[in-house]
């Protein structure tokens, strides 16, 4: 499968767990055939931010991913796009997926009631990935 043919997935963050855990979340799931969007990989020197996440990052996307995390809670601009997630849920159906990877945080209440996965150790998360890949919400070639 290209990529290009590959279900589209926005990883929405905080920064603070771009190393910790986002860039290896998302690397796993390209090598599991998801086009996974992170702002690292796709935004350029002089691109419209605006543009970039919203018109081609969360519109393109059939899945929207919300890493939630003691940083990420409070963050404006997580908080904006998991907004235009719900739109175009609403509008398309689009998947939201609450990725939750600090225990000791409440999920915002905008996702109580969505299904969650958590992941307890960022170094060792095969069995969640597995379970996100499996469970029919990413549709790959292994679903």
């Amino acid at each position: 499968m290209k990529i290009s043919d590959s279900p589209k997935v926005f990883i929405s963050h905080a920064s603070e767990d771009k190393d910790r855990f986002v860039i290896d979340f998302a690397t796993k799931l390209r090598s599991n055939g998801v086009d996974a969007w992170v702002d690292q990989w796709e935004l350029n020197v002089g691109d419209n931010l605006v543009d970039k996440i919203f018109e081609h990052g969360i519109q393109k996307a059939s899945v929207f991913i919300v890493v939630i995390s003691k940083y990420s809670i409070v963050k404006p601009w997580v908080k904006e796009e998991l907004n235009a997630a719900f739109i175009k849920r609403i509008e398309t159906n689009a998947k939201i997926l609450p990725i939750v990877i600090d225990s000791e945080i409440e999920v915002p209440e905008i996702l109580k009631n969505t299904v969650w996965e958590k992941i307890n150790n960022l170094t060792n998360y095969e069995d969640n990935l597995k379970n996100i890949l499996d469970n029919g919400t990413i549709k790959t070639d292994r679903t």
